[in-house]
């Protein structure tokens, strides 16, 4: 038994023998918690049921630790000024311009927004140049520089919106009424463009009805073409029992890459990364303070909140360097273009 099902446990005693002896001080003395904690319970619980009892993830990021989102940039304009520079370098440069930060502060931020390698930052600076359409011979020099990816790299490189896309689902475990569901998760691997959806599995049956019924008409209405989607090795992606995804697949025209799970690279690992902060920042305030009736309610809910996180989150990475999904999209809409032109071709 976890700890948190010891917490609720022990909330639902509080309730039942408050109920049973008739007498909420009594119940209280005994399980030892204030007549306060008791009516918070009582209307957690007649709000959300068992789930309303569960105390929110304390594991948020240390925002308030962080630089300044001035410093922070002045920190990423280095990296992309200076690639060939190490952290202890740039902070000397740094501290020059009068922005004090230490070698550590330089790399914490550098890992944040994958630049923590030389060609980390080269591809990030060549990213962002053909962004801002201000291409030359002397940046073409910089793009010569990085060695070719090992198949088993796991530095996977994107080079406009639609080309490596991330799909993924993650277990949301049992939530009464509903039972057992689960979160589908696309994630477009240069923008960080997230479409989730919950749905009762994750059979091979789901996964490609989520692609083909809530994916793709999204990014054919945005004229975006998928050239590739990345899984992990999971039944429902691969084998047998992958048939109908793999079929989807097939007749759009669209490469499946399969790799193992990874948590920190560039690309692979967006949609850990989104589920984990879609569990904390939306489902587990949501369930706790709201009774859900239906799959269509909670994932009418959960859309709302996707189209603020797109909008209005800022996204760490080499592609990104800290601006939105919606943002990344509006600037490499011209990459888009000429990738439909070489295409074309």
């Amino acid at each position: 038994m976890s700890a948190k099902n010891n917490e609720i446990r022990s909330k639902l005693a509080l309730l039942q023998l408050a109920e049973e002896l008739g007498s909420i001080s009594k119940a209280c003395d005994i399980m030892g918690y204030s007549r306060d904690s008791y009516y918070r319970f009582k209307k957690q619980y007649a709000t959300a049921g068992e789930r309303g009892l569960k105390n929110l993830s304390r594991k948020k990021p240390a925002i308030k630790n962080r630089v300044s989102a001035a410093i922070e940039d002045q920190v990423i304009e280095i990296a992309l000024d200076y690639p060939n520079y190490g952290q202890a370098k740039a902070a000397e440069l740094l501290s020059a311009r009068g922005c004090v930060i230490s070698a550590s502060g330089v790399r914490t931020i550098w890992v944040r927004h994958n630049l923590e390698t030389k060609k980390s930052r080269l591809l990030a600076l060549n990213a962002k140049l053909k962004q801002e359409k201000d291409w030359s011979p002397l940046e073409q020099q910089h793009l010569e520089q990085l060695y070719k990816l090992a198949p088993d790299d796991p530095m996977i490189e994107c080079l406009f919106p639609g080309d490596i896309c991330v799909q993924d689902t993650f277990d949301l475990g049992d939530i009464a009424p509903l039972g057992s569901v689960y979160q589908h998760t696309f994630v477009d691997g240069y923008s960080q463009y997230a479409i989730a959806a919950v749905m009762p599995d994750n059979s091979s049956a789901s996964v490609s009805a989520f692609l083909s019924d809530i994916v793709l008409p999204w990014y054919r209405d945005n004229q975006i073409k998928i050239n590739s989607v990345l899984t992990d090795r999971g039944t429902e992606f691969s084998g047998k029992k992958g048939i109908a995804f793999n079929a989807v697949l097939t007749a759009q025209k669209i490469k499946h890459i399969q790799m193992r799970a990874y948590n920190g690279p560039v690309v692979n690992g967006l949609a850990a990364r989104f589920q984990t902060f879609a569990y904390n920042e939306f489902f587990e305030p949501f369930l706790k303070g709201n009774k859900v009736t239906s799959i269509v309610q909670l994932n009418e809910h959960f859309s709302e909140w996707q189209s603020q996180y797109n909008q209005g989150e800022s996204q760490p990475g080499r592609y990104t360097l800290g601006k939105t999904a919606a943002e990344v999209l509006t600037l490499s809409r011209h990459l888009l273009e000429a990738s439909t032109k070489t295409t074309s071709a």
